[in-house]
């Protein structure tokens, strides 16, 4: 019989919802189906100034924690909908929610994400697991990346030595030699030259990077920006589009004498994505593994060709391991929300420093 789970991912880039069904009876991890699901352009909106701004206002995000709950809600009834899966059939909701802010190293700790998983158990009076990452940091971790435990999951049986490097708005890299497994945040992915984008009227995004492919690296900028303490920092580590964003971008422009066109500051900023995780996989003296890419970077044609070029590294997409690289961080939340359900606990010292075991997910059942 089917045990259905579904698995809900909104990246850090804030451009759409990820949604997976998946059947968990087995071993197996079996994908139903899944879909992508925009996110309305006034919540957009809302969500990316959240993000941006230093300060948290607290009626706004109670404001956007209803209404992102109300959009993922609408996303399992379509995807429910459109596989024809009797609601009563689901066995719980793996919700990661929309990161608005995520401060680990602060005085004190915390990550906030929006999308209030008691809203969508109650609207779908179904089981839910929410907010990821609060145990982790409670535990002395960074919350994140919480991924690497899935890859391990998935793509670790035949233990042969493999890296998967997830290019959201922020960047991960997990690196998987059996027994050991260590993941952690490079930088920024695609965050800064979506932010960038936008300010100067291209769009949300730059089409497979055709935007930076038309400037030139500024060697000054580059410089400068590669000094940030955060690319210089040990792992466990961690960070968020709060940290790396338009603000970043103008700090460490104001620090050039001379001023220099949108598209060299563009070519330069998928060249700091490029060179922090090139610098990432030389600090864990990565050569010749598997290595696979996953998150919506994969469609930026010129940020991977560049990360080709400059490691010399022959890089596929996890689409060669059987997994779609645009719903892998979707699928794994649905097999966490299972794993919470069943109470398992996770060891995620290694990872984002955490002492001890810890749960990965609150659960919240439906209060009506």
């Amino acid at each position: 019989m089917a045990e259905i789970y579904i698995g809900l991912m909104s990246g850090t880039s804030a451009d759409s919802i990820d949604c997976a069904a998946l059947d968990l009876s087995s071993e197996e991890i079996k994908v139903l189906g899944y879909k992508n699901f925009e996110i309305p352009k006034d919540l957009k909106k809302d969500i990316i100034q959240s993000s941006q701004s230093p300060k948290v206002n607290k009626d706004l995000i109670h404001n956007l924690d209803l209404r992102m709950a109300d959009v993922l809600v609408g996303s399992v009834k379509a995807i429910l909908t459109e596989l024809s899966i009797n609601i009563e059939a689901v066995k719980g909701i793996g919700s990661h929610g929309q990161t608005i802010k995520h401060e680990p190293r602060s005085k004190f700790p915390y990550t906030l994400q929006i999308g209030n998983p008691q809203k969508i158990s109650d609207d779908l009076n179904l089981r839910t697991v929410g907010n990821y990452r609060h145990d982790d940091i409670e535990a002395g971790g960074e919350g994140a990346p919480l991924t690497p435990i899935f890859h391990e999951k998935v793509f670790g049986k035949d233990k042969t030595r493999k890296v998967i490097i997830n290019i959201g708005g922020i960047a991960n890299i997990t690196y998987l030699d059996y027994p050991k497994k260590i993941g952690f945040d490079s930088g920024p992915g695609n965050c800064l030259m979506d932010s960038w984008s936008r300010a100067h009227d291209i769009g949300n995004y730059d089409d497979k990077g055709s935007w930076a492919s038309s400037g030139t690296i500024n060697l000054s900028l580059l410089e400068i920006m590669m000094s940030d303490e955060y690319f210089l920092r040990d792992y466990p580590k961690s960070t968020g589009p709060d940290y790396f964003s338009y603000e970043w971008i103008q700090k460490n422009l104001r620090s050039l004498s001379k001023e220099i066109s949108p598209e060299d500051v563009q070519a330069t900023l998928l060249q700091v994505t490029t060179l922090s995780l090139i610098e990432s996989m030389n600090f864990l003296k990565i050569s010749d593994e598997n290595i696979y890419l996953c998150g919506g970077g994969v469609h930026n044609e010129f940020l991977c060709n560049e990360l080709k070029k400059q490691s010399k590294l022959e890089i596929r997409t996890t689409l060669d391991l059987g997994i779609d690289p645009d719903y892998l961080e979707a699928i794994c939340f649905g097999w966490l929300a299972k794993q919470r359900i069943e109470n398992k606990k996770f060891n995620l010292s290694d990872i984002t420093g955490s002492n001890g075991e810890v749960y990965l997910g609150r659960i919240y059942e439906p209060s009506k």
